[in-house]
Parts: structure tokens; C-alpha cells; sequence
């Protein structure tokens, strides 16, 4: 670990502070340190001197702790904070903090389990935009019956233009390859059927562009198609994806629980759910890990993950290898190359030259950094 730049860790949000300095004393028991600690100094330091001394972790005492270094931040930004308002009106907060580390170059990425809004509002204002970059999004990977898909927008934006549906689909496409190791992946624009008949006018715009792009566009997907892992990239707005990947998450843990349910009624259950306790397991890990997994703000200048769900200390320590694996691979870099290569036939990307083809009303987000009215 020595001579390594620090992860950032927003200690203050989401879970508190004991689960997420036991996920970041595990990343350093696994060669994924060091890891700075950001809040209020004199809780953290009190927090993570006590689970240190109780026995918490392989690494010898001191050497754990001069790998989990502290960083003071006294402004906390909650849950149920405006996001907007709470990034405009709390610049020392620990989320500020750990972005201003990254921006200085004193870590090499950040991690917050907090208000997912207010993170991406403050990522706006600190470490900006990646060029041709209008509006950053917040992924989803969720189980199917193959392997995982990429959904984005899950709740950054919650109307689009088609500009922005054609930019999270080259940020997609990118970090599937880049993150999950699929070579030219497929990418599909959800709509409410396979065919265009089913999708907005909106939709019907970014359809032509994608077209057009040096992507492997599959075209429209209906929803029920999504996970049978035959796309490896799904976009839409961040209204409708943060409604799927809600419903995706909430049936998956009823699923989950029917079967725990049935097996447990009688002596047969009880001797098949033995017998396939391992492949159960693996299905209920799938399951946890989207419910309390973690993803990179795409469209940032700077490695930002969030953590989502209810976190435990091990989803924790997945993000900060997370957060290792983004900065040492080059995933910014990589998103940029996307963002900047040729679309394909002279296709345009940008918002200035693409309106928004709905005829009345405006877009908004749900980060609106303004101070409006939309809600993380």
C-alpha cells in the first residue's frame, strides 16, 4: 500500500459510519488500501481506533491505521436533502471533501453511500464534465439469466433529449466493455415493445441516431426482454430506469423470499434446498449485489462511485476495489475516447444542435443544481 494513492471514502453518509470503516479495514486486509476516511474527524477517529483495537481486521494494529488516514469534513448532507440545494449550500460537506481529494489529486477516486443526487450534484460542480458530456448518469447492473446487463440512466435524469440517450449508450457501451469485458456489446434502446410503434417521440430520435453509430445497436427492446441476457447494454431515461431497476430489485427479493418460503414447508424442501445450497447462494449473492451494489457516476472527470441500497461492510470493500479497478484500468479515459470518437455519418451529439423533440413542457433532473424542485 505504501506510496499508493488513497480511495476517498464518504464516511458519514448512508449506513454510518461502524459498517463503512469495517468495509474499508477489510479492503486493507485485502491489498486494497489505503483509504481515507472523510467526515467529522473526532467521530471517525473514535470509530476507527475502536474497531481496530477490538480485533477488526488481519493487519497488524498500527500499520492499519496509517492506512486509513483521516480527513475532516464537518458538513454532512442527508438522505432526504434536496440534492441540488444541499451541493450549492454545504461545500465542506464529506462528499465535497472526498471529491476535492480527488480533484487535487490526493486520491485517486471517491466512494459515498449517501444521497446518490446530492453526490452527483457535487461531482458536477467539483470535478465537472468529461468533454461532450450533457448530462452524467448513474448505471445499473442487474442479474438476467445469463450475464449482467447494463442499465443507464437509473435516476440522474429525469427527462431527455435523444442527444442524451445516444451519449449514455457510447458510456455504455464503453464501460461494458471496459468493466465487464464485452467485446462490441450489445446495446438496446427500452421501449414498450420491440417495436417503434411503442416508443416516444424521443425514443423515435434516438433510435435514428444509434442507428447511425458506431455502436452494435440491436434496436427497441421491450421489458421483458431484458433479462434474458441477450443485450448487454440497456438505455433509457432516468424516470423509466430507475422504475425498472426498482421493480427488477423488488421482484427478485420477493422471488427470492417465496422460495425460502416454500422449501421451508416440508422435509423434501428442506433436503433440496441442502442439495442445492451452493447454486441458491450464488443466486442470492446476484441478488444482494444488485440491491446494495455500487456503480461510477459516468460523465464524470474523475473516478466517483456511488454505493446504493442498504450497504453492507463487504459491498463496501467491493466498491473501493471498485473505485481501484475504474482509476488504474482507465475508465474515464475510456468513456471520453467514446464520447469523442466519430458517431458514424456525420450523426450529431450534442444538445446545442439537438432540441428536444416533445412538443410541450420542459426537461428536468432530479440533480437540478439550481435549486428547483426535482427530488433525489
Amino acid at each position: 500500500m505504501s506510496g499508493r494513492l488513497p480511495v476517498a471514502l464518504d464516511a458519514m453518509g448512508g449506513p454510518g459510519a461502524e459498517i463503512l470503516i469495517r468495509g474499508a479495514i477489510a479492503a486493507c486486509d485485502e491489498g486494497l488500501g489505503p483509504v481515507t476516511l472523510v467526515g467529522r474527524r473526532a467521530v471517525l477517529e473514535a470509530e476507527r481506533d475502536r474497531l481496530i483495537q477490538s480485533g477488526v481486521g488481519r493487519t497488524a494494529k498500527d500499520a492499519l491505521t496509517a492506512a486509513l488516514p483521516l480527513l475532516d469534513a464537518e458538513q454532512i448532507i442527508g438522505a432526504a436533502e434536496h440534492p441540488g440545494r444541499a451541493a450549492k449550500t454545504k461545500p465542506n460537506s464529506s462528499m465535497h471533501v472526498a471529491l476535492g481529494a480527488v480533484q487535487r489529486g490526493d486520491a485517486c477516486a471517491m466512494i459515498s453511500a449517501g444521497n446518490t443526487g446530492a453526490l452527483l450534484a457535487a461531482a458536477l460542480l467539483t470535478l465537472r464534465r468529461i468533454p461532450r458530456c450533457d448530462r452524467p448518469a448513474v448505471i445499473g447492473t442487474l442479474p438476467t439469466e445469463g450475464d449482467p446487463v447494463v442499465l443507464l440512466d437509473v435516476g440522474a435524469n429525469l427527462d431527455c433529449r435523444a442527444a442524451h440517450l445516444m451519449q449514455f449508450a457510447l458510456m455504455g457501451a464503453a464501460y461494458a466493455e471496459h468493466e465487464l469485458g464485452r467485446q462490441r456489446p450489445r446495446v438496446a434502446l427500452l421501449c414498450g415493445g420491440a417495436e417503434m410503434s411503442w416508443a416516444t417521440e424521443t425514443h423515435r430520435e434516438a433510435h435514428r441516431l444509434l442507428v447511425g453509430a458506431d455502436l452494435n445497436y440491436v434496436g427497441p427492446l421491450d421489458a421483458r426482454e431484458m433479462f434474458k441476457g441477450e443485450v448487454d447494454v440497456v438505455v433509457t431515461d432516468g424516470f423509466s430506469g430507475r422504475i425498472t431497476a426498482r421493480i427488477a430489485e423488488a421482484s427478485a427479493k420477493a422471488l427470492m423470499g417465496k422460495i425460502r418460503h416454500t422449501i421451508s414447508g416440508d422435509v423434501l424442501g428442506h433436503l433440496g434446498a441442502w442439495l442445492l445450497r451452493k447454486t441458491l447462494g450464488r443466486v442470492r449473492e446476484a441478488v444482494d449485489e444488485a440491491q446494495s451494489g455500487a456503480a461510477p457516476l459516468l460523465g464524470i472527470d474523475g473516478v466517483a462511485v456511488a454505493i446504493h441500497g442498504q450497504p453492507t461492510a463487504r459491498a463496501v470493500t467491493r466498491a473501493i476495489a471498485m473505485a481501484r479497478r475504474h482509476h488504474d484500468g482507465g475508465l474515464v479515459g475510456a468513456l471520453r475516447a467514446a464520447l469523442t470518437g466519430s458517431p458514424g455519418d456525420g450523426q450529431i451529439l450534442t444538445t446545442a444542435e439537438l432540441p428536444i423533440t416533445r412538443t410541450t413542457g420542459s426537461y428536468t433532473t432530479n440533480i437540478d443544481i439550481e435549486g428547483g424542485e426535482g427530488q433525489g
